[in-house]
């Protein structure tokens, strides 16, 4: 039964890939399809339905688009020469690696709807469902050219809960945090990076002074790091609390003294 299930798998993944090489123009190129399935239950039968799918590309020249695949649960993208890539029809589930790709100057995150405008950010089915955000190793790329419906800000992706993110290596800028107004976004008290958040800018001018606050006030759990700096919430956020829980243990006792 599992040399059976593992003929399946392969068969499935070898025809999906060939149709990938044909279908994204990549001319000196190393793409597989993994999938962690164990049982028969779980083999994907069409690209439609391919969301236990991790996609891996490498040595790519040029990407041109996903026609054969509509959804995959990871994809990683490394040592590639493209200088575009646009994932804005490719449905991704869970994880998200771009790393080490020296020519690449923008990227298009993949849209909730492809082909639909929405309100940004999207909410409830549409918010995307990311685990893990690591774009690092592409000196080229600017945080203006980092496109979600045609926005350049991190809020207005509606992530929520990534238990990893990391910008590295690239020319970021500070207004790429800028809260926005609708929504009151970033929200207060609620947790955006759960085990680990590393920012480093080629930008000398990068301000970190609005991620630390948030740092401060639990946005960002875990491990943190702006351009090479780590701060711990509780030198100021915990500090701040105890501070305002004196102030007001001082103000009770000033009150009942004045009663007396």
């Amino acid at each position: 039964m599992r040399l059976c299930i593992d003929y399946l798998l392969s068969t499935f993944l070898m025809t999906l890939a060939a149709q990938f090489v044909v279908a994204d123009s990549c001319t000196t190129s190393t793409i597989s399809l993994e999938t962690g399935s164990s049982t028969t239950a779980d083999v994907p039968v069409s690209t439609d339905n391919a969301d236990q799918i991790g996609l891996e590309i490498t040595g790519c020249d040029n990407v041109t688009g996903f026609s054969n695949l509509t959804a995959v649960a990871r994809v990683n993208l490394y040592s590639n020469s493209f200088t575009e890539l646009d994932l804005a029809n490719l449905r991704i589930t869970d994880q998200i690696r771009i790393a080490n790709n020296p020519n690449l100057e923008t990227l298009v995150l993949p849209d909730p709807r492809p082909g639909q405008t929405i309100s940004l950010p999207p909410t409830g089915t549409d918010a995307p469902q990311w685990s893990v955000v690591e774009i690092v190793g592409s000196p080229g790329l600017d945080t203006n050219n980092i496109k979600y419906q045609g926005s350049s800000n991190f809020w207005d992706w509606g992530v929520r809960n990534l238990s990893s993110f990391a910008l590295a290596d690239g020319n970021f800028h500070s207004d790429f945090f800028y809260p926005l107004s609708t929504g009151n976004y970033p929200e207060d008290g609620h947790v955006y990076v759960t085990t680990s958040f590393v920012l480093n800018s080629t930008d000398s001018t990068y301000d970190c002074a609005y991620l630390n606050s948030l740092r401060y006030h639990g946005s960002f759990k875990g491990d943190y790091m702006c351009q090479g700096r780590t701060v711990v919430p509780s030198s100021a956020y915990g500090f701040s609390n105890s501070r305002s829980t004196l102030l007001s243990v001082l103000g009770v006792a000033v009150f009942f003294v004045r009663l007396l």
